[in-house]
C-alpha cells in the first residue's frame, strides 16, 4: 500500500498536472498550430509519468508489457515534438525539410530499441521495493547521445532567437520571455543528464522510484512554459496579435484612468505627446490648450460616470516640444482588475486637415487673383441677402467688366493679361470696405458684394464706384509698357432691385451692359426702366432660341445704285424678325443677344443661304450681274470651318462666287486677327468679294485695310449725314475715296437720303450709293420690280443704239 501511495504522488500526480497544463494550453487558442504542438508536448511528457505509474502498479506481466510498448518510446517521441516546438517558437528562417530532418533524428531510438533488443537491451525486474530497469551500456550511451542532441538543439534554437531579439527595442517582453525559457531548458537538460547518471548507479530506494527521476526534466520544462505563458502572455496568439497591432499601429493608442493619466501608451501615441517610454506615464491635460483644461476635466468626469463614447471627435493638442496637431479621437471603456479605464484611439489628421483646407481654397478661391470665385461669391451673396431680408438691411452688388481687355490678351499675350487681372484684384480690394466680398467671376469679370449697415444706401455704392473708376485712371506697367485700362460698373441694391441673389446679379449685369453701351468707363445703377429693359432682354433671349426653327426670320433687300447710270448693281440682304409674341424686333435689339448666346452662327448661315438662293433666282431671271451683300459677325469669322460653309452654300445654290459680297467691320477683323485673316484669304481665293463695313467709325486703321484682302470700302452713314454742311466730313470722305483709288478698291457710301448728298458724293468720285434716296430695305418682289424696270431701260437703250 505504501508503494502505491508513493507511486500516485510521484508518478500519477505529475501525469495529471501535465495533462491539465496541456488542456489549458489548447483551450486558449485551439486553432493555433503552436498551441496544438505545445499541448502534444505536455501530454506526451505526462504519458511518460503514466507509463512509469502503470509499470509499478499493475501486475508484473502487464507492467512489463506497458513498459515495453511505452516506456522510452514516449521519451524519443517527446524529444521530436520538443524540437518541432522550439523550431516553431524561434521563428528562425530554417527550411522546413531541415526542421523535419532535425526533429526526426530522436525517433531513430525507437527502431534501434525495438529491432535490436539484443544490442540495446532494457528489461525490468522486481526488486524489494520497486520494479527496476536493467539497461545495457550500449542503450545508456545511445539514450544519452540522443538526449544531449535534442537538448543542444532546443537550447540553440532559444539562444539564436534571444540573440535576434536582443538588438531590437520592439521585443523587450519577448526577449525576457525567451530568456526564461532558455534558463528553464538548460535546467531541464542538466536535470536529465544528472539524474540519468544517478539512475545508472543507484537502482533503488524505498521512498521513491529512482528510475523515474529523468522524467521530471519534462515537468521542469512544462513549468517553465507555464510561467512564460502567464507572465509574458506566451502562447496567447490572439493577444500577441493585438500586442503587435498595439505596438506597430500608426494611430496613437493609450489607456487613460479617471485622472487623465495615460498609464499605458503605444509608440505612436508617445510620438504625438513627445514623451519617451522611459519617462513613464503621460498626463493628457498637458497636451491641451490652457483654456480647455478645466472644461475637459469636467467632461472627463462625466464621461467616466456615464461611459460616454466619442466617435470621430476632433481635438487640437500641443505636445511637450510645442508642436501642434489636430487629432481625431475615438474611445471606449475597459474594466481591468476592478478599475475603469478609457481606451483612447487617437489619429493624427493634421495633414488631412491641411489638404482639405487647400481643396476648399481651390474650390472657393480664384487661383490667379486669390479672390473669391463665382461659387464662393454666390454662396456668400445668398447668405447675405437672406440675412438682410430678415434684418431689414440692404446689400449692394456691383458687376465690373474691364473695357477692351481682350485687346491686351490678343496683342500682349495671356501672361500680360494675367498681370493686369492681378493688378485689378489688388486695386478693387483697396477701395472697398474691409467686410466687402470681392470675387473674380471669370475672364475679366469681377463682382463686389457689400452688406450695408442701417442707414447706409445708394450713395455709399456710388462713392465706391467713383473711387474705383478714378483709380483705374492710373497707368499700369505690363511687360515694361504703360497701359491705361478702364472698367464699366453695374450696381443693384436689395431689396428694391431684387430680393434674391440671382435677381440682384442679373440686374447688376444689366446695369453694367448699359454702362458699356453708354460709352464705357462709367457706372450705371439699375432702375425700373432698366428692369423693363431686362425683362424685354429676357423675352428676346427666350424667343430668339426658337425663332429660326419656327421660321420667324425673313430677309429684306436694300438696293445699291450707280449714281451715273441710276441702275441697281447690287443689293444688301438685311435680317428681320417678326415674333408672334414680341412683334417686329429690330436687329439692333436682337443681334447683340444672338452674339452673346451663340445663336448668331446658325442665324448668319441661314441668312447667307437664303440670300444666295434669292440671288441665284434673280440671275436665272436675267439679272446676271447683280451682286448680293451679306453681313457676317466676328463669331462667324472666327469659325475655322466658315470658308468651307461659304463654299458649300455657293455649290448648293449655284450662285457664282464673285456675286457674293461679305461685309464685316474693322473691330470684328481685329478680334482673333490671325484666325480671321486666314479665313478671309480662303474666301477671297474662291472668288468671294470682301467689304469693310462702317468705315470711318470706331477704330479705323490703315493697317487693317492694307492687311486684309478687302475689295470694297463702305463709308459709314455718320459721315454722309451732314456732308453738305460739314467741311470736315467732306475732307474725310475725299480722303477715303482717294485712299481706295490708290489701293485699287471700290467705294460705296451708305445712308444717303437726299439728292444733295448724292450730288456731293458724285462730285467727290463716289458713284456707288446705298440709302433711302434710292430705296428703303424692301421685300424680294419689290426689288424685282425695280430690277425689271432697270432691265427694260437697258433694253431700250440697247435698241436705240
Amino acid at each position: 500500500m505504501f508503494i502505491f501511495v508513493i507511486s500516485v504522488i510521484s508518478l500519477f500526480v505529475p501525469f495529471l498536472f501535465l495533462t491539465t497544463l496541456a488542456i489549458n494550453v489548447i483551450l486558449r487558442n485551439p486553432k493555433h498550430s503552436l498551441h496544438r504542438l505545445t499541448m502534444m508536448v505536455m501530454f506526451t511528457l505526462g504519458l511518460i509519468f503514466l507509463s512509469d505509474f502503470l509499470m509499478h502498479t499493475l501486475e508484473f506481466q502487464y507492467g512489463q508489457l506497458t513498459f515495453t510498448f511505452l516506456g522510452y518510446n514516449l521519451s524519443f517521441l517527446a524529444m521530436t515534438l520538443l524540437i518541432y516546438f522550439f523550431a516553431n517558437l524561434s521563428h528562425l528562417r530554417i527550411p522546413r525539410y531541415v526542421v523535419h530532418i532535425m526533429a526526426c533524428i530522436p525517433l531513430i531510438g525507437i527502431p534501434l530499441l525495438n529491432v535490436y533488443p539484443y544490442l540495446f537491451n532494457i528489461t525490468i525486474t522486481q526488486s524489494k521495493y520497486w520494479r527496476v530497469e536493467d539497461r545495457s551500456l550500449s542503450f545508456d550511451l545511445m539514450f544519452i547521445v540522443i538526449a544531449l542532441y535534442s537538448l543542444t538543439t532546443l537550447i540553440t534554437f532559444v539562444a539564436l532567437t534571444y540573440r535576434k531579439m536582443n538588438g531590437s527595442l520592439m521585443y523587450q517582453r519577448e526577449k525576457r520571455m525567451m530568456g526564461t525559457i532558455m534558463r528553464g531548458s538548460i535546467l531541464a537538460a542538466l536535470w536529465l543528464v544528472i539524474t540519468f547518471v544517478i539512475t545508472s548507479i543507484y537502482k533503488e530506494t524505498p521512498y521513491f522510484p529512482i528510475a523515474s527521476l529523468p522524467a521530471y526534466s519534462g515537468v521542469i520544462l512544462a513549468v517553465t512554459l507555464h510561467i512564460a505563458m502567464h507572465k509574458y502572455n506566451f502562447l496567447a496568439a490572439a493577444e500577441r496579435r493585438y500586442k503587435l497591432l498595439f505596438t506597430l499601429s500608426s494611430s496613437g493608442i493609450a489607456l487613460m484612468n479617471r485622472n487623465g493619466i495615460a498609464v499605458e501608451a503605444n509608440p505612436a501615441f508617445r510620438l504625438l505627446a513627445a514623451v519617451d517610454e522611459s519617462e513613464g506615464e503621460i498626463d493628457i491635460f498637458t497636451m491641451l490648450q490652457h483654456e480647455d483644461k478645466h472644461n475637459y476635466r469636467e467632461r472627463l468626469k462625466k464621461a467616466f460616470e456615464n461611459r460616454t463614447i466619442l466617435q470621430n471627435s476632433q481635438v487640437q493638442i500641443r505636445n511637450l516640444t510645442g508642436m501642434t496637431y489636430i487629432v481625431e479621437v475615438n474611445n471606449d471603456f475597459l474594466e481591468i482588475d476592478g478599475e475603469l479605464y478609457c481606451y483612447l484611439l487617437v489619429r493624427d489628421i493634421t495633414a488631412q486637415q491641411l489638404n482639405e483646407a487647400q481643396l476648399i481654397e481651390l474650390a472657393y478661391n480664384d487661383p490667379l487673383t486669390g479672390l473669391s470665385n463665382r461659387f464662393q461669391f454666390n454662396r456668400k451673396l445668398w447668405m447675405a441677402v437672406d440675412k438682410a431680408n430678415e434684418d431689414g438691411t440692404k446689400v449692394v452688388v456691383m458687376q465690373i467688366d474691364l473695357d477692351h481687355f481682350k485687346w491686351i490678351n490678343d496683342t500682349m499675350g495671356h501672361s500680360a493679361g494675367d498681370i493686369l487681372l492681378r493688378h485689378v484684384a489688388q486695386l478693387l480690394q483697396e477701395y472697398v470696405p474691409p467686410h466687402a466680398v470681392v470675387a473674380r467671376m471669370g475672364g475679366d469679370e469681377f463682382s463686389i458684394m457689400i452688406e450695408l449697415a442701417s442707414g447706409e444706401g445708394e450713395q455709399l455704392a456710388i462713392d465706391i464706384a467713383n473711387q474705383i473708376i478714378h483709380a483705374f485712371e492710373q497707368q499700369v506697367v505690363i511687360v515694361g509698357k504703360y497701359y491705361r485700362v478702364s472698367c464699366s460698373i453695374g450696381i443693384s441694391i436689395s431689396p428694391d432691385d431684387g430680393e434674391d441673389s440671382e435677381t440682384l446679379l442679373r440686374h447688376a449685369d444689366t446695369a453694367m451692359y448699359v454702362a458699356k453701351r453708354s460709352g464705357r468707363n462709367q457706372y450705371h445703377i439699375f432702375t425700373k426702366q432698366l428692369k423693363r429693359l431686362a425683362e424685354k432682354h429676357l423675352l428676346l433671349q427666350q424667343g430668339l432660341e426658337n425663332a429660326l426653327s419656327l421660321g420667324e426670320f425673313s430677309l429684306v433687300y436694300q438696293p445699291q445704285v450707280d449714281s451715273r447710270t441710276q441702275q441697281v448693281f447690287g443689293v444688301e440682304a438685311l435680317l428681320r424678325w417678326s415674333s408672334p409674341d414680341l412683334g417686329i424686333v429690330s436687329p439692333v435689339d436682337f443681334i447683340p443677344i444672338a452674339e452673346q448666346n451663340g445663336t448668331i452662327r446658325q442665324i448668319g448661315e441661314w441668312v447667307m443661304r437664303e440670300a444666295a438662293y434669292q440671288a441665284a433666282a434673280w440671275i436665272q431671271a436675267g439679272h446676271t450681274d447683280l451682286q448680293i451683300s451679306v453681313n457676317v459677325s466676328a463669331s462667324q469669322l472666327s469659325d475655322p470651318n466658315f470658308a468651307n460653309k461659304v463654299e458649300a452654300i455657293l455649290k448648293e445654290t449655284g450662285l457664282p462666287a464673285h456675286l457674293l459680297c461679305l461685309e464685316f467691320t474693322e473691330s470684328e477683323a481685329i478680334r482673333e486677327e490671325e484666325q480671321i485673316l486666314k479665313v478671309c484669304k480662303s474666301i477671297v481665293d474662291m472668288g468671294v468679294v470682301l467689304a469693310v463695313d462702317d468705315f470711318g467709325t470706331g477704330y479705323s486703321s490703315l493697317r487693317t485695310i492694307t492687311r486684309f484682302p478687302f475689295q470694297f470700302i463702305k463709308i459709314d452713314r455718320s459721315l454722309i449725314y451732314d456732308i453738305g454742311t460739314n467741311p470736315r466730313n467732306v475732307a474725310v470722305v475725299r480722303s477715303v475715296i482717294e485712299l481706295a483709288q490708290q489701293l485699287n478698291m471700290n467705294v460705296i457710301a451708305e445712308g444717303a437720303e437726299m439728292a444733295e448728298q448724292v450730288e456731293m458724293l458724285s462730285q467727290l468720285g463716289c458713284f456707288q450709293i446705298q440709302g433711302y434716296y434710292y430705296g428703303k430695305p424692301m421685300r424680294a418682289k419689290d426689288i424685282e420690280r425695280k430690277l425689271y424696270r432697270d432691265l427694260e431701260e437697258n433694253t431700250r437703250i440697247d435698241q436705240a443704239l
